[in-house]
């Protein structure tokens, strides 16, 4: 038994949903095991990656923050190995993410091959380089989709079939790393309030509309998606496996109910 509860690889994790992730996972690590939590976080942002990892370290989490870009195909390695040195490795969250605004025909090349790069290639890498010690421990690796990866979202040409491509290669892994005693699910969060998206919700009446349209009647907060990652990765859900876990607060439900109410009012 080493001395850290929850060992674990959180990317994307300065800001946003990747932040609250890492914050629940070294509270998780408190409560479940009653041990700090040995975290990897990753991120481009360095100044935040350590005020980050500054604050979980003053709550008493083991941390490794490593400033680098998930689209540098090298990265996923680092990663890996920065965790071996803990002796364990129980989760992964490939959590990085972007958007770059763009309807397919004005989409540049370069930006489609590096959404993809972040959001599919490095899930795929850093689920190669953790396999062995995940399968050693008998653990759980959890990619950040979207409810864009099933439904068009535009004008973001490339995010939308990145997440879809996500998704398809958490069921894949899921299928082939399964026997390995590999749990392997998705998270998609609906909308949600993060530093990334907050400029979205600046216009007056924009979040009302959207807000409008959930069934729940308000946007997420980062801390939601965060509850439900600590779910999977959670002894609770040992029989959920390739899964796509969406928390967009019905979200999804509710495009038929718009069209619907349309087409029948004044019938």
């Amino acid at each position: 038994m080493t001395r850290y509860g929850i060992h674990a690889i959180v990317t994307g994790a300065a800001r946003g949903i990747g932040q609250a992730i890492a914050h629940r996972l070294a509270q998780d690590s408190r409560t479940r095991h009653d041990r700090p939590a040995a975290l990897v976080l990753a991120d481009r942002r360095e100044d935040e990656l350590q005020s980050l990892a500054q604050a979980l370290r003053a709550g008493g989490a083991h941390v490794v923050g490593c400033a680098g870009d998930m689209a540098d195909p090298a990265e996923p390695a680092r990663l890996v190995a920065a965790a071996a040195a803990f002796g364990a490795l129980d989760c992964v969250v490939s959590n990085a993410g972007f958007a770059i605004p763009a309807p397919l025909l004005e989409a540049k090349v370069e930006d489609w091959d590096r959404v993809f790069a972040v959001h599919v290639r490095a899930a795929l890498l850093l689920g190669r380089a953790a396999h062995p010690l995940l399968a050693a421990s008998r653990g759980s690796f959890v990619i950040t989709t979207s409810v864009s990866g099933t439904h068009a979202s535009p004008p973001l040409a490339a995010y939308s079939p990145s997440k879809a491509a996500a998704l398809m290669l958490m069921r894949q892994m899921a299928v082939e790393w399964g026997p390995d005693g590999i749990r392997v699910n998705a998270l998609s969060p609906g909308l949600t309030v993060t530093p990334g998206t907050a400029p979205a919700y600046r216009a007056a009446g924009t979040r009302e509309q959207r807000e409008a349209r959930i069934p729940l009647r308000r946007l997420a907060q980062p801390e939601d998606m965060a509850a439900a990652l600590s779910f999977l990765v959670g002894p609770d859900a040992a029989y959920v496996h390739g899964v796509d876990l969406v928390v967009d607060g019905g979200l999804g439900h509710t495009l038929m109910a718009s069209v619907t109410q349309q087409a029948w009012q004044g019938v």
